[in-house]
């Protein structure tokens, strides 16, 4: 398989892409909540970071770019003012693009707050109305020289204004008559403005609002996808499912469903949907079978949902993602409880809205012994999820001496993972884990012999309303005994 992927994604470097579009701005402002303003009722986030990207057809040519390179040609249009000067920064590196400036329009922006790994509002700017007849005809002029060097057509349609249904229609024929493929990700309700298309790739809400009625399983999919396909003259319907994979429906023919073999904790952050039509495009360009292009696509959505915002994906990691699932050993690989940080925000917060508590405890864990396992279960006995923070080889240094820890991180924290009672590890290089308790905000903390006031994590948790947890110690059970044992019969030898 992992050869054979391999060879796809190579194809890939030769297929060009012509990309037309709504292109945005996703901004992403990091922050901490800890008061509510005395001016009205609202928290106050204190900013900390903030990460800006290309969004929408913007995040798709850059999913193009990163899985085959530079070739790709995008159409898209700003407004006439300071936005418009940062989309040119972030597309300066990238390839070939016409950015078309509409006097009467502003440049679209979503901006996203975040505190303790959630999104407390967001914030978008934008224009939605047509474009102008003009700035059309001048996009159709360029689109039109361009198309004979291209191999497929593709519009990631954000429903900000760049489409409507006379200039998708004009696209379309051009694109027909050249004997292009035209790809298309849809906002619109109405398919009619899609007619003709070779592959439109909803996902279930927006075909469910296309076919006017609820789609709940996969026969009802089929159904509402292949009557959109028959009434609109629509090669194919592609629908992401989210957890249950991407379904193929053709106008004609079998329908071919593929499944997410294995389920990440994280699913339907920004962008996804970017990924999945810039590699489905692709693959059908370069003549991919069906089954396999649904696989590679599930697979690059996998690789990008556990990323930060808006993001790409690129051979390299689709072909490690493959070995990685290649050399597992079981279904449940422990080893993937070994998280970062940004990472494990995602998870704490999917666990959360599964109503699933969690409890927090952390420690060195240098010679794994039955005092850790009797604390562990202890605190497991408390929450549903348990997550252990796990002092990095620099941090135990700076506690514990340059004679500490005596097994390395990477080993310390594999002991943990692979524990039943342990679902998540997070390694950590600060003296204390206050900032990771910060972030994750969980709802139990637990640790043996620790008074609250030389427990500042503890404090925290407790001020919003969390439990704090002491746990019993295990009498002559430490890593300092073990280490002394060990030193005496060593000497005694």
């Amino acid at each position: 398989m992992l050869n054979s992927i391999n060879h796809i994604l190579n194809k890939f470097t030769s297929v060009r892409v012509l990309l037309l579009g709504d292109i945005m701005l996703d901004k992403f402002v990091y922050g901490s909540i800890a008061r509510i303003s005395p001016e009205a009722p609202i928290p106050v986030l204190i900013h900390e970071d903030e990460k800006i990207m290309l969004g929408g057809a913007g995040n798709v040519f850059c999913n193009l770019i990163a899985l085959s390179g530079k070739q790709h040609v995008l159409f898209s249009v700003a407004g006439k003012d300071e936005y418009q000067i940062q989309l040119k920064k972030l597309l300066a590196n990238t390839a070939e693009y016409h950015l078309y400036i509409g006097a009467d329009r502003r440049t679209s922006l979503k901006q996203r707050f975040i505190a303790q790994g959630q999104q407390v509002v967001r914030y978008d700017r934008e224009t939605i109305t047509p474009l102008n007849v003009k700035l059309q005809q001048e996009i159709l002029t360029d689109y039109r020289e361009q198309l004979k060097n291209a191999d497929v057509v593709v519009l990631s349609d954000y429903n900000k204004g760049f489409f409507n249904k006379d200039f998708i229609s004009q696209i379309i024929k051009y694109a027909k008559k050249a004997g292009k493929m035209v790809f298309i990700d849809p906002k619109d309700r109405d398919y009619s403005i899609y007619a003709s298309a070779d592959y439109v790739k909803p996902n279930r809400k927006e075909l469910s609002e296309a076919a006017g009625k609820p789609i709940l399983t996969i026969e009802n999919t089929i159904d509402a996808a292949r009557s959109l396909c028959c009434k609109y003259s629509i090669g194919n319907i592609i629908v992401t499912l989210s957890e249950e994979g991407i379904l193929y429906v053709p106008r004609e023919g079998r329908a071919v469903h593929d499944k997410i073999e294995y389920a990440p904790e994280i699913f339907d952050v920004s962008g996804a949907g970017d990924t999945t039509l810039a590699v489905l495009a692709l693959s059908f360009a370069s003549g991919v079978q069906v089954p396999m292009a649904l696989r590679i696509a599930n697979m690059a959505a996998q690789i990008v949902i556990g990323k930060s915002g808006t993001a790409t994906v690129s051979p390299d990691e689709i072909l490690h993602y493959i070995h990685n699932r290649l050399t597992e050993t079981s279904d449940d690989n422990m080893l993937n409880k070994i998280v970062t940080l940004p990472h494990a925000k995602k998870i704490v917060q999917v666990w959360k809205k599964k109503g699933e508590s969690t409890c927090f405890t952390n420690g060195c864990f240098d010679l794994l012994h039955y005092g850790h396992i009797s604390s562990f279960l202890q605190a497991k006995k408390h929450a549903d999820r348990l997550i252990v923070a796990l002092n990095s080889d620099i941090s135990v240094k700076k506690n514990k001496g340059p004679q500490r820890p005596i097994q390395d991180e990477k080993t310390r924290a594999a002991l943990l993972a692979v524990l039943q009672c342990v679902d998540m590890v997070i390694v950590f290089n600060d003296n204390t884990a206050l900032r990771l308790v910060k972030e994750l905000c969980p709802d139990v903390i637990a640790k043996e012999g620790y008074s609250l006031e030389k427990w500042p994590e503890a404090r925290f948790v407790r001020n919003y309303g969390g439990k704090v947890v002491f746990l019993k110690r295990e009498q002559n059970y430490s890593t300092s005994t073990l280490t002394d044992r060990i030193v005496k019969l060593h000497e005694h030898k």
